[in-house]
């Protein structure tokens, strides 16, 4: 009961979080017609604002994964005024931080703080944007990380199996080039190349602000305007373009691993909605539902693998994967699966076990709402502070382009049915366009069977 009493609190907490969050963002403009939306808290002792860049890998090539993700990244490493020994001091001791993230559409460089810090930590924020030191010994610290990150993709069979489906399903596709460094963009990660990309970012019409806590709007706005209020405008063409959807179909891919040895790594690949697309809540939906299926049938009835899950990507060319982590069964695998599968088909859920080892069932419809409470709940618990509001208002700004569309999903997700799961997951996770990948062990490339 009490664990139940628990689930409800952070039901309603999420859900206060939604209205919350997005109703009554105020939008303002910077002398330059830099856009800024603030949701003001005034009962909060915090404080973030978020430096959005739009555009992300669509600056990028293949060979320059990575630039603007490590670019921003260095920047929070030390400027002319304020060394990074001495801004990890300060962070530390004030509970203020300097961070960034990228995705596909953009990158946010960001900062956090007690509201009473707020002036300390934005002259740092500013200061770092716009006086990076950019020193080779802080950019040595950076490469050592890079190099650590590739190697466990080249070496760590789980990371060879991810790396290797990301380049094999986007090869010659826009999204070829990667938010993060990869094996073919470390060498390009120069200092040099960092100091010009670092040029680049200074174009407006890239450029927005995203803030929420308890914070001073028109005050804001003004120690905005001193500084990145006269940023001017890119003479080059924003790069902006259709996205194409992926093409999934083709062999299987095998790789080797000593690490892989009696306990493989085994995905399909299958098409999955845009972000965008109205099917893409619920294939969300659909992808807890049928995980929990493979747990109960590859795992506890057959002892397949170790892990067995389901998910869908958050991309404007997405795919959706069913994984298979430590796989010891390479020959029953993919017969499992479609038995798996036959279940959500059917429009069924496993409630639970017979005495005699047979599956009790319930329709999709009678365990729906659970399902639908449990995405919301997952989706936005890290979001309820002050910092997870602003991510989330500069995620969907460079998702939709406003910094509300994000929260109505949780809209759709209350109106989807049973009809739905059946139907997207019929779309979807059964379609004919998909493709197997696995790291094996060596010896056993051979053993595999699809």
């Amino acid at each position: 009961m009490k664990k139940r009493f628990m689930l409800v609190l952070a039901f309603l907490s999420a859900c206060n979080f939604i209205s919350f969050a997005a109703e009554n963002a105020a939008t303002y403009l910077l002398e330059n017609k830099i856009p800024v939306y603030v949701k003001n808290i005034e009962d909060s002792e915090f404080a973030a604002v978020c430096l959005v860049f739009k555009g992300g890998t669509r600056y990028l090539t293949p060979q320059t994964s990575g630039l603007e993700e490590n670019c921003l990244t260095l920047l929070s490493m030390g400027s002319k005024n304020y060394s990074y020994d001495s801004l990890k001091t300060f962070c530390y001791e004030k509970c203020s931080s300097l961070s960034n993230f990228s995705v596909e559409e953009g990158s946010v460089f960001k900062m956090e703080c007690i509201s009473r810090y707020f002036d300390e930590t934005f002259l740092r924020f500013e200061d770092v944007f716009f006086n990076p030191l950019f020193s080779q010994k802080e950019y040595d610290l950076l490469r050592t990380s890079l190099s650590q990150t590739v190697q466990r993709m080249q070496n760590d069979p789980e990371s060879m199996i991810f790396y290797s489906m990301d380049t094999v399903l986007y090869q010659d596709h826009p999204f070829a080039a990667k938010v993060s460094v990869t094996p073919d963009s470390i060498e390009n990660i120069t200092l040099d190349a960092i100091k010009k990309y670092y040029a680049s970012l200074f174009d407006s019409r890239r450029i927005s602000f995203v803030a929420s806590g308890n914070i001073d709007a028109q005050k804001l706005v003004s120690m905005l305007n001193r500084s990145f209020g006269k940023i001017q405008a890119g003479k080059n063409s924003l790069r902006d373009f259709d996205v194409p959807p992926l093409n999934l179909k083709g062999e299987p891919v095998v790789l080797v691993s000593p690490g892989a040895s009696g306990a493989s790594f085994i995905a399909r690949v299958f098409p999955s909605p845009a972000v965008t697309d109205p099917d893409y809540v619920p294939s969300r939906i659909v992808a807890s539902i049928f995980s929990g299926i493979l747990h109960n049938v590859v795992r506890e009835k057959n002892g397949i693998c170790y892990t067995p899950f389901t998910t869908v990507m958050s991309s404007d060319a997405p795919y959706g994967f069913e994984y298979l982590y430590r796989a010891t069964n390479l020959t029953d695998f993919s017969r499992v699966m479609d038995e798996s599968r036959k279940i959500l088909e059917e429009g069924k859920t496993i409630s639970s076990v017979d005495s005699s080892g047979n599956y009790i069932y319930e329709p999709v419809s009678s365990r729906l709402e659970g399902y639908v409470n449990s995405y919301i709940t997952s989706k936005y618990k890290s979001q309820t502070s002050v910092g997870g509001i602003s991510t989330r208002m500069a995620a969907s700004l460079l998702q939709f382009g406003d910094v509300t569309t994000g929260d109505e999903l949780t809209a759709i997700a209350r109106k989807t049915t049973a009809d739905d799961i059946v139907r997207v997951f019929k779309k979807y996770w059964l379609s004919e366009e998909s493709r197997w990948f696995a790291v094996v062990g060596p010896g056993e490339e051979d053993k595999i069977q699809f």
